[in-house]
């Protein structure tokens, strides 16, 4: 019981962050609290998770201790919340997105999905509570030496061999945190954080399209991301990648909804937090983070000129700060080296120049891409379909960062096959499933952010009702 109250205050501790740091732009809207919730839950397990790892190193990592910091916490964001919503003045009500008469069955669907998803997701726990390889062998095993002052570096050692002790260590801490709270090794702690992190993908996708481009896109959103039978797989496995997937959509979809705020300096200060939590997550978020940064640039440039674009992405790593220099501690001062960083440079040289490998990889990714979400796998080509019918909304300057962003990961992707010296077969069959989950919720925003709305084929009667479709 006690391993579910750890998530639960730290959800609330985010909750209450994301209240005060965010503008009340949409205040009125139904979609708003559960935009705040879905960055909540990543917020509070992110930074508890910083702060449980800070206090570890610093052998104060006992039960009291972080009950203690927690509550303080909480207590004191509660208050701020509370005394910032009896001071601020009722406003009007917000200029709402026209409202769609078939949203019931969308919602419908999304329910259905998400019947699915749930039943899918418990029985695979059942039968394996101990997730996927990686779990057992990297993310739980690591979380096991953390939960001890005393045994937290064996977390970081070189040995054994084929557990990745080098990579960052968000979920491990998290997974630790909990089974301090519970006082025991329960699966029930690494299941729970599974299942809470994919469920605030889900609500952040659909809240976050509700909020940008109204509830019937969001809804469909929402419905495709979980017809992708990776998904369920993945969040049940317990791997690290659903995590760093929600961090990344978490980003995009601040950079997003900056483009609306009144206070946009906000919402891509808190993007740079989320992208710093990805680079504590896994070797991947880095890049994740690197993406992030350079399509903003490149986005704001397009828009209004380099000088924004300057101060845009200075907000955006400012942000970022803190999860980077706990990275950078991590990498310099406790992880052991990197064995991928040292392939890198081995016949670096031979290997771009071979053109063969060029096409074995990219062979490796348009296979695996269409086996897994064209066919037997649907989700991209269901995709497409949404595509055709909704058709791509008129040319008002969209924000093209989304689609940027995933387009730098995936050349970054693409870069690490050529350059690595491990069997590429073996690597298409093993990794390249969880690198495209990396990916796709963010895609599904892209797209969807650049369709027409439903409404907007019943609407085009009314002109008045018109001028307010996006």
């Amino acid at each position: 019981m006690m391993g579910f109250a750890a998530l639960l205050i730290a959800a609330l501790l985010g909750y209450f962050g994301v209240r005060l740091w965010l503008p009340n732009d949409n205040g009125r809207s139904p979609w708003t609290p559960a935009l705040h919730a879905s960055l909540g839950i990543g917020l509070g397990l992110g930074s508890t998770s910083c702060l449980y790892f800070l206090l570890l190193a610093g052998g104060a990592a006992n039960l009291s201790v972080i009950v203690g910091c927690e509550l303080v916490a909480l207590c004191t964001a509660g208050a701020f919340v509370l005394r910032r919503r009896t001071a601020s003045p009722p406003g009007g009500s917000p200029d709402a997105l026209p409202s769609f008469s078939w949203n019931w069955l969308a919602a419908l669907g999304l329910a259905a999905m998400l019947s699915l998803f749930v039943a899918g997701f418990a029985n695979t726990s059942d039968l394996n509570p101990q997730g996927g390889w990686d779990a057992f062998a990297i993310w739980n095993l690591r979380a096991r030496f953390l939960i001890h002052t005393e045994t937290w570096k064996y977390a970081v050692t070189g040995l054994p061999v084929g557990t990745h002790m080098e990579y960052p260590l968000l979920l491990s801490s998290v997974i630790a945190r909990g089974w301090v709270y519970a006082g025991s090794l329960s699966p029930i702690v690494p299941i729970a954080t599974a299942f809470v992190f994919a469920v605030a993908l889900v609500i952040l996708l659909v809240s976050t399209l509700a909020l940008a481009r109204g509830a019937s896109l969001g809804l469909l959103a929402g419905v495709l991301l979980l017809a992708n039978p990776s998904f369920v797989n993945q969040a049940a496995s317990q791997y690290a990648d659903l995590p760093l997937a929600f961090f990344f959509l978490a980003a995009l979809a601040l950079i997003v909804l900056s483009g609306e705020s009144a206070r946009p300096a906000r919402c891509l200060s808190l993007a740079g937090v989320f992208a710093g939590f990805a680079a504590w997550t896994k070797n991947e978020g880095t890049l994740l983070l690197i993406a992030l940064a350079a399509a903003l640039f490149v986005s704001a440039w397009r828009s209004a000129g380099w000088r924004a674009a300057a101060r845009q992405s200075g907000i955006f790593l400012l942000g970022a700060l803190p999860g980077l220099l706990l990275v950078l501690w991590f990498k310099m001062a406790l992880a052991p080296p990197d064995p991928l960083a040292g392939q890198m440079t081995v016949n670096l040289g031979q290997k771009l120049a071979h053109a063969g490998r060029w096409f074995q990889v990219a062979g490796g990714f348009l296979k695996q891409a269409w086996e897994l979400y064209i066919f037997p796998g649907p989700p991209l080509a269901l995709l497409a379909v949404t595509c055709v019918v909704l058709r791509l909304r008129p040319r008002n300057q969209p924000s093209l960062a989304p689609l940027l962003a995933i387009l730098i990961v995936l050349a970054g992707y693409f870069a690490i096959f050529l350059a690595t010296k491990d069997d590429l077969e073996w690597l298409f069959a093993t990794t390249l499933d969880r690198l495209y989950m990396h990916v796709w919720p963010a895609l599904v925003l892209a797209v969807f952010l650049l369709l027409r709305r439903p409404e907007d084929f019943a609407v085009t009667s009314s002109p008045a009702k018109s001028r307010r479709a996006r």
